[in-house]
């Protein structure tokens, strides 16, 4: 078991949020390393897991080989390019490969997504205070 707190961010509509922000690694098959990444949101709505470009550009030789798709979030004409690459991560001291959608873009945070992500963990939500992941 493993049990993150929520970390206070700033909300342009709230003022202030609690947000269920965790840490990973993610291996750079360009470097032969574990790359630490933080403030990775955990997000139940997301079906796939995205980290920006200057990530991807650590962790693969070109974010372009992977498969081209188009983001659409709850805003229907807004789309974000991105490229699927299979990875790998460490979280709750598991080692997982995951698809990851890397972004051409570096104004996305990184997200851990459902599908080949969370979804392969017991994971409670405990009154906006706490995330806890159970293997």
């Amino acid at each position: 078991m493993k049990k993150y707190p929520y970390q206070e961010a700033g909300s342009d509509i709230f003022g202030k949020v609690n947000r269920p922000l965790i840490a990973i690694k993610i291996y750079s098959t360009t470097k032969n390393i574990w790359i630490p990444v933080y403030d990775v949101l955990v997000d139940t709505g997301a079906d796939m897991s995205i980290i920006p470009r200057y990530l991807g550009n650590l962790i693969v030789e070109d974010i372009t080989t992977g498969k081209e798709i188009k983001i659409k979030g709850f805003v229907p004409y807004s789309e974000l390019i991105a490229y699927i690459h299979k990875i790998k991560i460490k979280l709750v001291d598991k080692e997982i490969e995951l698809s990851v959608a890397i972004a051409d873009s570096d104004k996305t945070i990184p997200i851990l997504g459902r599908v080949e992500g969370i979804d392969l963990f017991d994971v409670e939500f405990q009154k906006g205070k706490f995330i806890i992941f159970n293997d």
